[in-house]
C-alpha cells in the first residue's frame, strides 16, 4: 500500500489533465472545494457512534471525490481507506480514529494548497 507520505497533497497536472487542461474550469473546481466543501470529524463521529457506517462511509466519499477532481491524492487515498473501513472491505474498523483524524489531516492540508495555488494563479 502507498503510504500518504509519497503522495502530493495537489497534483494540479493531473487535475489539470481530468479537465482537458481548462484552467478556468480547474479554478472554479478549486473555489468550489473551499466553498462548498467540509468535512467535520465530529459529524463522522456522530455518524460512527450512531452506528451508521453507511451514512458515515458516504460522508468520507463525498469528500474523498471532490478531493479526487481537485487532484489532493493524499486526501483521496486517506479518504478511500476511511471509506473502506467503514464499509467493511477491510480489517481496519478498530483503526476507524486514526483513518479519520488522517482525513481530517490531509482535508486541511488540501485547503492549504488549494488556497495557495489559486493566490499563485
Amino acid at each position: 500500500m502507498e503510504t500518504l507520505d509519497n503522495l502530493p497533497i495537489l497534483d494540479s497536472a493531473f487535475a489539470l489533465d481530468l479537465v482537458d487542461n481548462d484552467k478556468d474550469l480547474y479554478k472554479i473546481l478549486l473555489e468550489s472545494f473551499l466553498n462548498d466543501t467540509s468535512f467535520e470529524e465530529s459529524e463522522l463521529d456522530r455518524l460512527i457512534c450512531e452506528k451508521k457506517l453507511k451514512e458515515a462511509a458516504g460522508y468520507v466519499h463525498a469528500v474523498k471525490g471532490a478531493g479526487r477532481q481537485l487532484g489532493a491524492k493524499r486526501l483521496a487515498a486517506a479518504g478511500q481507506r476511511l471509506e473502506d473501513a467503514l464499509r467493511g472491505k477491510t480489517n481496519e474498523i478498530d483503526n476507524v480514529a486514526n483513518l479519520s483524524k488522517d482525513v481530517k489531516t490531509e482535508y486541511e492540508r488540501a485547503l492549504k494548497e488549494v488556497q495557495e495555488y489559486i493566490n499563485r494563479t
